[in-house]
């Protein structure tokens, strides 16, 4: 998907767990920080996705299945939408990774990756990396509201 400035062009799924396996190059960079991945799970690309982002960190992983997507408002805010499931792979806090001291061929290794997996209605807030069991407005107010 070249909507991100990151975006995978070619990677083996059953050899993404192997450093280089995965290819990456700049996208067109409508949405930032994001790297997407399409035919997630009929095509088993997660292995892929989580290559992509031990290789940039910063960046937010989103694998989505088939008849699923992820609507983004205000540049932050993502609600899943479709049938499908969408899997949102975060290296904001990766503890260890291996991926920049091995060469290529080796098996990548990685601490304290977080996933998340959506189902239609869930969210995901992009800026604050926090997933959202309801991303419809009035659901998450009512959940802040009960708490306080």
């Amino acid at each position: 998907m070249a909507m991100g400035q990151t975006m995978i062009y070619e990677g083996n799924a059953a050899r993404a767990h192997l450093k280089g396996e995965v290819k990456m190059t700049t996208g067109l960079g409508f949405i930032g920080s994001i790297i997407i991945d399409s035919h997630f799970e009929k095509r088993g690309r997660f292995g892929r996705l989580v290559q992509a982002v031990a290789t940039n960190p910063s960046a937010i992983g989103i694998g989505l299945g088939e008849d699923t997507g992820m609507l983004i408002t205000e540049g932050n805010k993502m609600e899943a939408i479709g049938s499908g499931l969408v899997v949102i792979i975060d290296g904001h806090d990766i503890l260890h990774s291996n991926i920049a001291d091995i060469p290529d061929g080796n098996p990548v290794s990685i601490e304290n990756l977080k996933v998340h997996f959506c189902e239609k209605g869930n969210g995901y807030l992009i800026k604050q990396r926090k997933f959202l069991p309801e991303a419809s407005d009035g659901a998450v107010i009512k959940k802040q509201v009960d708490v306080e």
